[in-house]
This record gives C-alpha cells, structure tokens and sequence, in this order.
C-alpha cells in the first residue's frame, strides 16, 4: 500500500470515530440529559405550584370515627381530642368538636362508670334531700334528676344515686359566637350563641357563675321546685360595681335574637342561646363555676 493511500484511509477511520462520538453524544443528549433536564423543570415548576395542604387531623378524625363503628369509644375519644388540640386548623376539627361533644355528654348522663363517678346511698344524715346532696357533692339538682331518672324532687332512704362533682369552667368566644365547656383545662363541648346584645365597653376577663336557676316572670324557680322543668333557665355572673351582672337567656327554638325588638325598644342585656343549649348548660353548670371572657373587648353586636 502506498504512503498516500495509507494516509487515506488511517483519516477515514478517524472520520470513521469522530462520527460515532459525535452521534453517540447526541444520543447520550437526546436520552438521557435531556429527559433529566425535563424531569428538573417540571419538578421545579411543582414546587412553585401552590397545592392542598395536607391535612394530618382529616386521617386522625377518620381513625377516630372508624373505632366508634368498632365500638372502642375511648380510643375514639382521645384520637377526636387530638384533632381538637394538635390540629384545630384541620377541615375536620368542627366535626371533631360536635362529635366529641355529644360523646361526652353521653357518658357524663349515662349510668355507666367513668372517672369521679360515685354511688351514694341516701340516709347517710337525717338532712338528705337533693339539694344537699347536690351541695355536698359540687353537682346540680337537674343533674342528679336526669343520670337518676328522677321524675320527681322526693328521695327517700335507701336509694341508690349516681352522682358527679361538676367541675367545670366556661369560655365564652362572642367574636367566634361559640360558649366552651371544659373540664381540667380540655374540651367537653361546645354552643353556638346565637346572638348577643352587651352595652358594656368592656368584659371581666375572668369571672364566675353566680346563680343557676329558673324563672317565672320575676319569680326566681329553684331547681328543686317541681316547677323548674317549665320554667325559664338563666345563668348569672355577679355584679360589678353599679353594673349587673351578665345573663345568659335562651331564645325560643328557631327564633333568632336580635339586639333591637319591635317598636324600638331594646332587647334585654345579655347572652342568648337557645332554649335547649340553655337547658342543658343549666343541668351541668353549678355556681361558682369560672367564666373566662376569651377576648374581654365587646365586640360590635352581630
């Protein structure tokens, strides 16, 4: 083979390789650093894409009502309690608090066993009778009546009754039109206030429970009076100073309370619920229970 020839063919064979690195790179570009550059930018572009926040309390609270269906109330209660304290921003946490709070309601008027519970047996001292016993005993009359399917106001030696120390407090949210009831600085339940009219500039941030009891026109009912189921629940924080105290009054079933009445005239100073959440925060409610204001600036009424 001549020199020229020679030379010939070694520059093909070197045409020959540059051209296969050449389309081997593209190929290496074309599949490989190209998609990882796509892969990139549509990660990129995700991240940048505001989507749903995830919702940890939405799995607690399915958790929770699956061991209901299983029939394990206690596990339910403390995984519904977790929604309420951990994750109270969660889409679930409304349904936490109803549903928690008719549970523990349930088993606060069942005769079933739970912690502070007691049997008490009537005829332990000559001065029994439901008053006293709820005194000595820091529970309610109407408390006593409903978990003991009392109809009437008479005991008599020998009965057996379960009774409870109703140790709660209250926190009263206007801004969020909501009553809590809590028991050892945790939630128990909950109310809708249905409106308020309060011609205050300002609110005790903290106070208590003066009087529990019912009405009858002017005529203070009380709850060992057998006219107490028809009459009319009011609960009483004390006076301050020249002002009086702040009433909490029920409004009839589906009426809604508005601070102006017919004619002009003003609706009575207070707090209103309704007539069944009245009811049954006077069933559970005794004075001297602690009231907390959560915001103690009036809010402008609704």
């Amino acid at each position: 083979m001549s020199r020229f020839s020679f030379r010939a063919f070694a520059a093909l064979g070197a045409l020959l390789v540059l051209g296969g690195a050449v389309a081997g790179a593209v190929w290496y570009y074309e599949h490989s650093v190209v998609p990882e550059q796509q892969r990139k930018e549509a990660i990129s572009a995700m991240l940048k894409t505001p989507g749903p926040k995830a919702d940890p309390g939405r799995r607690i609270y399915d958790e929770a009502l699956e061991s209901i269906r299983g029939g394990d109330l206690e596990k339910a209660r403390g995984r519904l309690a977790e929604v309420i304290e951990l994750y109270p921003d969660s889409e679930r946490s409304g349904d936490a608090r109803r549903v928690l709070g008719e549970m523990n309601m349930d088993r606060l008027f069942a005769r079933v066993p739970m912690p502070g519970k007691l049997e008490y047996s009537v005829g332990k001292t000559k001065q029994d009778n439901l008053h006293s016993i709820a005194t000595r005993f820091r529970t309610t009359v109407p408390f006593i009546k409903r978990v003991n399917n009392l109809l009437g106001n008479v005991i008599h030696p020998g009965d057996r009754l379960v009774l409870y120390p109703l140790d709660f407090e209250l926190g009263v949210d206007l801004e969020r039109k909501r009553l809590l009831l809590v028991k050892d600085g945790r939630y128990f339940k909950e109310y809708g206030i249905v409106s308020y009219h309060l011609p205050f500039p300002s609110l005790p941030a903290e106070t208590t429970v003066a009087e529990s009891a019912g009405w009858e026109g002017s005529q203070r009912i009380r709850p060992d009076d057998d006219r107490y189921a028809g009459a009319a629940k009011r609960l009483v924080t004390p006076p301050r100073g020249q002002r009086s105290g702040i009433v909490f009054r029920a409004v009839p079933e589906g009426v809604v309370a508005e601070p102006a009445v017919a004619g002009g005239a003003t609706a009575e100073p207070g707090i209103y619920l309704s007539e069944a959440d009245l009811d049954e925060l006077t069933t559970v409610v005794r004075p001297g229970c602690a009231l907390r204001f959560l915001k103690p600036t009036v809010p402008r009424t609704p």
